[in-house]
Order: C-alpha cells, then structure tokens, then sequence
C-alpha cells in the first residue's frame, strides 16, 4: 500500500469512529495527505525514508505540534496553533511517521478522566458489558484513538500515571520512561520562549511529567522508545536482556490504598509467570511506596501553579482547574525544599529494595462508567486519585514503567501491570513485559 492509502483509509475509520469516541478533536486531514505523497514520492524516486516512514499518529492536545491546533483542552487555548513542533513529534515526523490529529485532554491534564469544557467527554472503545466506559487519563483522547485504530501509535504525557492508566483502561502498550530520555519540551503549560514551549524544572509539571509513547503491541511501543530517545543517552536493545540474571519484586499495590482483588490477581499471577526465567521473585517488603504517594499529594498542594495562571484568572478556566487554583496555599521555600528532600530519601530507599524489577497494578479499578468520579474497592470509597495512588508513587520516586495488559477482569475489560525499572534501564523493563506478554498468550 502507498502511504496516502495508508492515510485515506485512517481518515475515513475517523469519520466513522470519532463522532462516538470524541477522541481526535483536530484531525489534520490535508497536512497528513501532504506528507504522505511527499513520503510516496520519495520512494518512487529510491530515497530512503525513516523507520515509521507513512505511520499514522496521533498526539495528546497538550503536546505543541507545528500548524495544528494545541488547546491543553482549555478554552483558554482555543485557538492556539503552535509554530514549533514538541521535540518529540519533530523526531517521529523526522522518521516519516505521519499527524493525522490532535487527542482530547482534560484541561491542562489535570485529572484522570478525560473530560474538558472545551470537547466534551471522550468513551472508551471498549465496552464489553454495554456500558459507555472512561477511557481513563489524561492521555485518555490518545488511548481511545489507538485502541479503535484511528491511529497506531502516539505521544501522550504522564504526570501521575497519564499514559499508564489510559493504557490499562483501554487494553494497550505504554511506557513512562526515565526523565530526560525523551525530551520534555513542548508540554503545556510551559515558558514560552522563541514561540517554543519549554519546561519549567522548578515546578512538579516540569521535573515529574514526562511526554510516553502508546502503541497496540510491545514491538511497535519499542520502536517508537528508540525513536524518540535522546541520542545522548546510549539505547539498549531489550532483545539482549538476559532475564535470568535480573532480581524481581512484586507487589498488591503501594500499600495504602486498596486494589480490587482481580487487580490483585492479575500482578500476582504475571510475577509467578515470570518466576522461572528470572534470577530471583520476591514480594517487595520496602517502605518507600506506602510513603510515596502521600507525598505525591504533599508536593503538588505546594505549587502555586503560576505556570496555569499566565494564560489568564482563575475564572476563565473550568472547575477542575478553578478547584486546583482555589487550594494554593502559600508555602515557605524551606517547606517546599523540605518536601523534595524527602523525595531524595525515599527515592534512594526504593533503589536499595525494588531489585532491577518491581511489578505492580496500575491503578484499583478497571476503566470506570463515564461520569463516576467515586469508586468502591473492596469495602473503601476512592477518588479517581486515589485508585492511582500505585501509579503517583511511581511518578514521583521518578522510575521508568512499562504497561502491558495481562487479563482481562469479570466484565470483560483489560487488566494491565506496570513494570517499574530503574532509572535509565527500561530495557529491563521491556524484556519482561515481553516475556509477561507471551506467557499470558499461551
């Protein structure tokens, strides 16, 4: 097939799929025409072309992408199009991978349901028991557009676990790699600078939030990680992994917060998988994780979010946002300098007892109805929030995590498993989702 076959067949699975879904809010119909023909020419006249050379992707709507629409799902954005591409949608366009559209976002991704003032709700392609479902968030728009194949693979973001849920919801591949692997540059909100969006590495936005790919499988994920890596850290193939020579952890959740038992199931039974090609499977017994999403918590009610704010008051954004401007409180920079030294501890305590693997649930609870925001697990009542305390944990302790979907729970809907590497090693993390993958498919 021709790269614009390619396109044209996508564009018109959009047509039909995304006014149910809402998961594309900018489809960039003739931009991707062009550049498939310019890909199609190309071949016709012997040039080499990139790795994803005529593969349709998608981006998360926080993400700036060059010409096309960036509204971080705010009314503030509306009409906001970017003249810089993100670093990370430069390289996938440098390897011929081709922007069919824009993904739904809640504003400024600031929650784990995707929803804004600006688009509406976006469903989950997978409803297995009839029921109009969440495709969870903040990378919610992205996951529900690659699940239904509107596209094959995208950039979302992760902040508390914004490309790792949205993947465990909707049945697919996800990594939240190491800080600075791939370049954080282009997110919303951000400093403006040269009609650039860069990192602000003062605030929790910019240090803990990174941008992660999303594919339907575990080879295209990959691909994608060597693609969008930095060139100066060194890539590892995972292929060359030698899995019986790593320690493995697991463990039910971080440890406060309760995890539904098929959930529970799902990690217990991925880890016994795995016991007999790895070094060693232990349950994790630190006290770093039953600490860390506390912290999460602590560290973000200390932002003044004045990177929000420069895009105009408080009134003018939706009540999600409103409610996080309306809980600033001032805080001394000795408390705040306080809180980041206690991340450093708990950091070098995980380091000293997760192994080179640690298994864990990406959240409580499959994806959710659209509209809930209170979930019962297990005899407790959680916040969307909370049921990600597994993923927040991670976040903040700042590990690279890989998600694979292993089960499938009672209702039909996927289970996924987060595999948390150390920083810098998401080839570890990547051999044993793989070998987790085919074990489940057997």
């Amino acid at each position: 097939m021709s790269a614009r076959e390619v396109i044209e067949q996508h564009l018109s699975h959009i047509d039909r799929a995304n006014p149910r879904l809402n998961a594309i809010v900018t489809v960039a119909t003739e931009s991707a025409r062009q550049a498939a023909d310019e890909i199609d020419a190309r071949l016709a006249r012997g040039e080499s072309v990139g790795a994803l050379a005529g593969v349709p992707f998608t981006v998360k709507d926080l993400i700036a992408t060059a010409g096309v629409r960036t509204t971080a799902g705010s009314t503030a954005l509306a009409d906001n199009v970017p003249r810089v591409d993100a670093p990370a949608v430069a390289r996938m366009r440098a390897e011929g991978a081709i922007l069919i559209g824009k993904t739904n976002t809640p504003e400024f991704g600031a929650s784990g349901l995707t929803y804004n003032d600006l688009f509406g709700y976006t469903l989950n392609p997978l409803s297995p028991d009839g029921i109009d479902r969440s495709p969870g968030g903040s990378s919610g728009g992205e996951a529900s557009a690659i699940a239904s194949g509107m596209s094959v693979v995208g950039l979302g973001t992760d902040f508390g676990g914004s490309v790792r849920w949205p993947a465990h919801c909707t049945g697919l591949c996800s990594v939240r790699p190491t800080a600075g692997r791939i370049s954080p540059d282009g997110q919303y909100p951000g400093v403006m600078f040269d009609e650039r969006v860069l990192t602000n590495a003062a605030t929790m936005h910019g240090s803990v939030q990174t941008i992660g790919p999303m594919a339907r499988n575990l080879d295209d994920l990959t691909l994608m990680l060597r693609v969008l890596s930095s060139p100066e850290y060194r890539w590892v193939d995972p292929v060359g992994v030698h899995l019986d020579e790593l320690d493995v952890r697991w463990a039910a959740g971080e440890g406060t917060v309760p995890v539904s038992a098929e959930i529970v199931a799902a990690v217990a039974e991925s880890a016994e998988r795995l016991a007999s090609s790895v070094k060693s499977m232990q349950p994790y017994s630190g006290a770093a994780l039953r600490q860390a999403n506390d912290l999460f918590t602590r560290m973000r009610s200390a932002e003044t979010q004045t990177d929000i704010l420069q895009y105009g008051p408080a009134t003018g954004f939706g009540s999600n946002i409103q409610g996080i401007l309306a809980a600033v409180r001032a805080t001394p920079r000795t408390d705040a300098e306080a809180l980041w030294a206690e991340r450093s501890v708990l950091r070098h305590e995980l380091l000293s007892t997760m192994g080179d693997v640690l298994i864990l649930p990406v959240a409580s609870i499959v994806a959710p109805p659209i509209g809930e925001t209170r979930f019962d697990v297990e005899g407790t009542v959680l916040s969307w929030s909370e049921a990600l305390a597994s993923s927040r944990a991670i976040s903040i302790l700042g590990m690279p995590s890989v998600v694979v979907p292993v089960a499938t729970s009672e209702s039909g809907l996927p289970i996924g498993v987060q595999i948390v590497a150390r920083p810098w090693q998401e080839h570890n993390a990547l051999a044993a989702a793989a070998l987790c993958m085919r074990q489940t498919q057997r």
